[in-house]
């Protein structure tokens, strides 16, 4: 259930051009497959993320997505 409502609010974020809240849904999506141990589903969320906040500018934000990624040993990405 909760799947389908993360994608239903990036979908929909999407569609009305809403890049910072597109970025915030993948964050959060991101966050609850990590938390449910599905690391490599969490990836894909994260990385969309990660491009999301930069896109909308906010650098800042997304460098530090992508440390706690990095410092976490989570898993290792590509977006750099």
């Amino acid at each position: 259930m909760a799947e389908t409502l993360y994608d239903a609010a990036i979908s929909s974020s999407k569609s009305h051009k809403f890049v910072n809240e597109e970025a915030l849904a993948n964050e959060l999506a991101g966050h609850f497959f990590l938390e449910t141990d599905r690391r490599n589903r969490s990836v894909h969320y994260f990385s969309q993320a990660f491009e999301k906040y930069n896109e909308w500018g906010a650098v800042a934000k997304a460098n530090t997505l992508k440390e706690y990624l990095d410092e976490s040993g989570e898993m290792s990405w590509c977006c750099d």
